[in-house]
């Protein structure tokens, strides 16, 4: 079995470029590092590094060994983690990987569920983009994802599915916009055709090739005047009355200021937003909990955009179109 503070120190002088900046970096002498090297070409049997002017360089077997231990030292981490929680009177630690709006809107509601009912539980967040089938293999308890609604579900071999929601996408446009004006229902699509619109998510994510495909299907190609890969600029762009963007009715927040927005039909583009549980986990009443919650946050989001939009329809009158 390798020596993990080997496989450590031999890592960070693959990282660090040198034996003299992985020393600075770890509060170690130059020959503690060098030391730590030779045992561990000895105890693998390999050649890790070879000269290069006055420095060394790591072979491509070093860059191999390398980057395949990230997953085993990432596991000892989590498993320090787990011993500094059990010495601490912490008994478990929940994982969730997420996407933005998930977090905003409904994962309070969770972490404050989950404080209730196991105070003892740590609650550990990833925000990242798990869009559109990507199965990378991650230890995390629960994995929220998106997929196109008119797709078939995507599986995950280890992981039991649950769809938590189909919502629609949503354009939003400055208040008092002409488009708002013209419709105070759902809107065509065919409607942004001539608009100029500001792109939220140009990385080819889930959202973005849902909304590139509803743009195809009503004859158009957006006539994009920014470009952001975060929704949070892009609404302060429509409120500075740049553009108009299209957003999944999750990301878009009730009430903020200088924004309205409306369904859009002809065709509806829409999203599946479903939690995947690992296997290994998901007879722990914590993440059962965890589950639970998220419905009810779902839930309450559901119908607070159902009477917010029933609310402006009510004030303004019948749909003009």
């Amino acid at each position: 079995m390798l020596d993990v503070q080997r496989l450590r120190v031999f890592r960070a002088v693959v990282a660090s470029g040198s034996v003299q900046a992985a020393a600075d970096h770890l509060g170690y002498t130059p020959s503690a590092v060098s030391q730590q090297l030779s045992a561990l070409q000895k105890e693998t049997g390999l050649v890790l590094f070879e000269k290069a002017g006055r420095g060394i360089s790591p072979t491509p077997t070093a860059k191999v060994l390398a980057a395949e231990s990230d997953e085993v030292m990432g596991s000892l981490s989590r498993l320090g983690g787990l011993v500094e929680h059990l010495r601490e009177g912490r008994s478990a630690t929940l994982t969730i990987g997420t996407f933005d709006s998930a977090a905003q809107f409904w994962l309070p509601h969770v972490a404050k569920g989950l404080q209730h009912d196991y105070p003892d539980v740590v609650l550990e967040l990833s925000l990242d983009d798990l869009a559109s089938g990507d199965v990378r293999p991650q230890r995390r308890d629960i994995d929220l994802t998106t997929e196109p609604a008119d797709e078939p579900g995507i599986e995950r071999p280890g992981y039991e599915r649950y769809v938590l929601v189909e919502e629609s996408y949503r354009v939003v446009a400055p208040r008092g916009h002409e488009l708002l004006r013209d419709y105070v229902g759902p809107v065509p699509m065919a409607a942004l055709a001539d608009l100029p619109m500001i792109d939220n998510d140009f990385s080819d994510t889930g959202c973005s090739l849902i909304i590139r495909n509803a743009c195809r299907a009503a004859g158009f190609t957006p006539r994009f005047v920014a470009r952001s890969d975060d929704h949070h600029t892009a609404l302060a762009f429509v409120a500075g009355r740049i553009g108009v963007t299209v957003l999944p009715a999750l990301a878009v927040p009730d009430g903020m200021a200088g924004i309205d927005s409306r369904e859009l039909v002809s065709p509806a583009p829409r999203r599946r937003v479903v939690a995947f549980v690992r296997d290994s986990s998901a007879c722990n009443p914590p993440v059962c909990r965890a589950i639970e919650l998220l419905q009810e946050a779902v839930a309450k989001t559901v119908s607070r955009r159902a009477g917010h939009d029933a609310r402006r329809q009510g004030r303004v009158g019948p749909l003009m179109h």
